[in-house]
């Protein structure tokens, strides 16, 4: 079972890294191409700004579960290293703690935002349930992974530094 949750960790991971660098790249490429064709007005992209938007919210949400995953999104190491052990395990709870708290909101308020939106794409005549499925996808990684941080701090002692993966 264990070795079924690494796969899965080190595929998640996998994605979000991958999957946030070919957005970018996807993204300075439109951009790019946005900015020679106003120079060179040879065609014009119809949807550029439904795609664009597209990308982005995924871009962001991929990106942040790749950094909450990894432990590091909200992390001031400063503090940490000025702290004994017992206080960085302190620290790391009630980091954790809060993350979770916002992992759930976002799951719980992405959730209801995506279900009532009921927007569909003009151009590419999409419901734009796709948009915001960001929310509450991120939000249910994020929440898993705080869950498993909180766990790794209280019950095996371990702070963020020692091994910054899902499972050990």
């Amino acid at each position: 079972m264990m070795r079924v949750l690494q796969s899965l960790d080190r595929a998640i991971g996998l994605f979000c890294k991958y999957g946030s660098i070919a957005l970018l790249l996807v993204l300075f490429f439109l951009l790019g191409l946005s900015i020679i064709l106003r120079l060179v007005p040879l065609f014009t992209i119809s949807g550029y700004d439904e795609v664009v938007e597209f990308l982005f919210i995924w871009l962001i949400v991929l990106t942040t579960v790749a950094l909450w995953r990894e432990g590091v999104l909200y992390r001031v190491t400063l503090f940490e290293t000025m702290l004994p052990l017992r206080g960085q395990v302190v620290l790391a709870v009630v980091t954790n703690l809060a993350m979770l708290g916002l992992a759930l909101i976002l799951v719980y308020y992405g959730w209801l935002f995506a279900v009532s939106a009921g927007e569909t794409a003009p151009f590419l005549r999409i419901n734009k349930v796709y948009w915001h499925a960001a929310l509450p996808v991120g939000g249910v990684l994020m929440s898993i992974y705080s869950v498993v941080w909180l766990w790794r701090v209280i019950w095996q002692r371990e702070t963020l530094d020692q091994n910054n993966n899902l499972i050990g």
